[in-house]
This record gives C-alpha cells, structure tokens and sequence, in this order.
C-alpha cells in the first residue's frame, strides 16, 4: 500500500480520496466512541488472494463438472455475472463507509435520517450478496441436474461454488475498488514528482484548522499534525494534507482522560472529513461542500 512520506508535500484530489472510502477498513474504539475508518486501507492483499482463490476454485470445479458431462456454458455465464454482482454491490460501500463516519459527530437531529440511510444501503447491498449466493446454489444445482449422486464428488463441487460465492462477498469488491484506489493514487503521485511538487501539494505553510468542542485537551503532536492551544483559549486541530486513521488514533492515545479522548475522536472524524473533501494544488476544484458546511474553519496557525 501507498505511504505518505514526511518530507513530501503531497495530497491525492478530492475525486482520489473518494475511492479510499470503498477499500476495507478496521474499527477502533476510544472511550466509548467507535471510529469506523476513513483514511485506512487493511487486508488488501488477503482480499486479492481471496480474489485469485475463487478462479482456482471455481475453475476446478467447472473443469470437474465439464469432464462429468456437464454443459458448461450457463456455468461460465454465471461466474461472470458473480463478478458484476460482486462490483455492483460494493458501489455502495462508499455511502456506507461515509454515513457510518458521520453518525460519529452528527448531532441528534440528523441521526435518524442519517441511519435510515445506511439501512437502506446495506440492505441493498445485501440483495446483490444474496444474488451470489443463488447463483452459487444455480451452479450446484445444474452439476446435481446432470450428475444425479449425493457422493464425495458433488461435494467437492458445492464446497468450492459456495466458498467461491463467500469470497466474492468477501473479497471481490475491495480488491478491484482498492486496486483502482491504488493506481489512480499513484497516478497523482506520478504527476506530484515530475512537476517538481507543484501538482496536487498542499500549502506547507497553511494548516487546516478545527475548533475543538473540548476546552480540557493536552498538546499533542504526530508528524505534521498538531493540537494547539490558541490565545482565544480553545483547542485546535491543526493538519497538513491526509491525517490518516492512524496518526488520528495517535493524538487521541496521547489525551489523558477518557472524555478528552472521546471528544477528539468526535472532532478528529469531523476533521478527517473536511480533508476527505478538499482539493490540494494543481487538482480540479471538486463541488464538494464548503468547510462551513461541516463547522470547521480553515485560516493560519494561531499563538
């Protein structure tokens, strides 16, 4: 996976940052508070060895059903359609992952619109998993159609259709969305190096800045990025480019109390999705929402 280096000033677009939302993510709790994920990519390479694993064991098994007698042409249709179901149903990853971030520090109000959303993203999702698993049951079924013996051989046949069909839910979507995250990720960073820094940087002298709900919080400081105390008194999150999940859960372990680190998990997650909408230097502007829009101000360091 792509790692952000310290010494360099660069910050994929705002379209890029989108497709890090579909890769797979690893929650983390902190005093109550359940940070979904956002700026994280874990497993990848399971979930391509997964991927390889279903052509092996679907293609063993197809090649068993052809040599029983087996027409295997409505098999082949269905493993490609697998596919389709596979990429169609993680489409709405994205949505899910971004409203999931979002119940973290929306307010009451929004909360319930907010869930019944995500509901009705995951039951869709659900459907295209569903799809797969019939369409694993339809393969079963057309080898048992032709063969017409419950023995050591139609087992092996449905162990690899339905493991096969587990991978494709499991696997299928994040190793093709997080391969697609990766090359247009290094596709900008291609760009990043041969205009000398220019393209898709971000201004290194300007932090992106958040006015903290708590007024009890330590200084703490993890690569480029800070919690200040201004001269107005209050706490800010200061961040340069991409505060990844990891450099956030580090501020957040480096608070003393519980309720200061619930109350920067809260913030660091509104914070992270401010960035997740932000274009760097040299990307096309997206229409994305306004800092407002979201309670943060951006502007100089303070005190």
């Amino acid at each position: 996976m792509f790692e952000f280096k310290y010494d360099e000033n660069f910050e994929p677009s705002s379209n890029t940052k989108q497709w890090w939302l579909y890769t797979h993510k690893t929650e983390r709790s902190f005093s109550g508070v359940t940070l979904p994920g956002l700026f994280q990519t874990t497993y990848y390479e399971w979930q391509m060895l997964g991927f390889i694993m279903i052509f092996l064991l679907e293609g063993i098994a197809t090649y068993w059903c052809y040599q029983e007698g087996v027409i295997i042409t409505a098999i082949l249709a269905s493993m490609f359609v697998d596919i389709v179901l596979a990429i169609v149903a993680h489409i709405f990853q994205k949505d899910i992952c971004k409203k999931k971030n979002e119940l973290v520090y929306e307010d009451d109000v929004n909360l319930g619109a907010i869930k019944r959303n995500l509901a009705s993203k995951q039951l869709k999702q659900r459907f295209f998993y569903l799809l797969i698993f019939i369409s694993a049951l339809f393969k079963i079924f057309w080898f048992f159609s032709v063969y017409g013996l419950v023995d050591a051989t139609t087992l092996f046949i449905m162990t690899c259709y339905l493991i096969g069909a587990i991978l494709h839910i499991t696997c299928t979507g994040y190793a093709i969305f997080t391969f697609i995250f990766n090359r247009k990720l290094s596709k900008e960073y291609n760009k990043y190096l041969d205009s000398k820094h220019q393209m898709f940087a971000f201004d290194e002298t300007l932090p992106l800045r958040s006015k903290l709900s708590s007024t009890d919080l330590k200084e703490a400081e993890v690569g480029r990025h800070m919690i200040t105390k201004g001269e107005d008194g209050h706490f800010y999150l200061e961040t340069f480019g991409i505060l990844t999940d990891s450099q956030l859960w580090a501020l957040i372990g480096k608070q003393i109390e519980p309720e200061q680190k619930r109350a920067l998990a809260v913030d660091g997650v509104k914070h992270q999705m401010l960035i997740l909408q932000q274009d760097p230097t040299g990307a096309a502007k997206s229409e994305s929402q306004h800092p407002e829009s979201l309670g943060i101000v951006t502007g100089s360091k303070v005190g």
